[in-house]
């Protein structure tokens, strides 16, 4: 019983961190959004500091580094101490890959049963080494893959400027129709609610992408992939998570047992 609590109070904070960091991501990105109060001072390249991949290849590329990258130790760090904690509790890009894996039901609680790695997770392996052997010749290559930069591009050239198409759209219509809510006009609450977004959420004019039609098919086919296998981009493809699980193969921090204690019952991976 004592296992149990402990183990919901653990996921409960794990979500509970994930929702934050997935914010946090959503509020620097709109700070680069051009609206009225557009700034773009601040921690906005914060997560893009965090990743030691884009350290990696820039030094591999370049033999320097930007003195914020170097906030990207911190990541490699904690990740020596507990192993691949950015993947599950940090990467905005992987908390959108459990929420979809999660909306699966069943057959997503079913990778339990059939067991943990599978030799097909070796590909993010072979793409990393792929990605920083071009960044070695002085390709920089990573950012089609590596996860904050494949995020980032995806809401900016797809996802962001269908959504702020949308809500113009939808807003417009509202004024021009202005249906009656009882004795209430529509637009005496649509409004102030379009004035708010127009000015913290929707850009005052927005560009149009060469190939956003493709980014934005690229970014909805991964989502899709989380209801083939669960978090199918985070097993099989992403180059930072195959960083990660290089430097955090054997964290100080992690379960201990022995091949005699053990009984194959899969409590410590369900519980992980």
């Amino acid at each position: 019983m004592a296992v149990k609590r402990r183990t919901s109070w653990l996921v409960w904070l794990r979500r509970l961190t994930q929702t934050f960091f997935l914010a946090l991501f959503f509020y620097l990105f709109l700070h680069t959004v051009y609206h009225p109060i557009n700034r773009t001072e601040g921690p906005i390249k914060l997560f893009f500091h965090l990743d030691p991949l884009i350290a990696l290849n820039t030094w591999l590329a370049w033999h320097t580094l930007e003195r914020a990258m170097l906030l990207s130790t911190v990541t490699l760090i904690v990740t020596l101490l507990f192993g691949r904690w950015f993947c599950g509790w940090v990467c905005p890009f992987g908390t959108i890959h459990n929420f979809f894996t999660s909306v699966r039901g069943g057959p997503a609680k079913a990778k339990l049963a059939a067991g943990g790695y599978d030799r097909w997770q070796r590909l993010k392996y072979y793409g990393l080494g792929g990605l920083l052997a071009a960044g070695l010749v002085g390709v920089n290559v990573v950012g089609w893959l590596d996860p904050i930069s494949f995020l980032f591009r995806s809401f900016a050239m797809a996802a962001y400027p269908a959504f702020n198409r949308g809500v113009v759209a939808l807003f417009t219509w509202v004024y021009d129709v202005n249906p009656g809510l009882g004795a209430v006009r529509a637009t005496l609450v649509t409004e102030p609610v379009y004035e708010f977004l127009r000015r913290h959420v929707l850009a005052v004019q927005q560009p149009h992408y060469h190939g956003s039609v493709l980014i934005g098919a690229l970014f909805i086919l991964t989502l899709a992939l989380n209801f083939f296998r669960a978090r199918f981009w985070c097993r099989y493809v992403c180059p930072l998570g195959a960083l990660l699980g290089v430097v955090g193969q054997r964290p100080l921090v992690r379960l201990k047992t022995t091949a005699e204690a053990c009984n194959d019952c899969r409590l410590c991976l369900k519980d992980c």
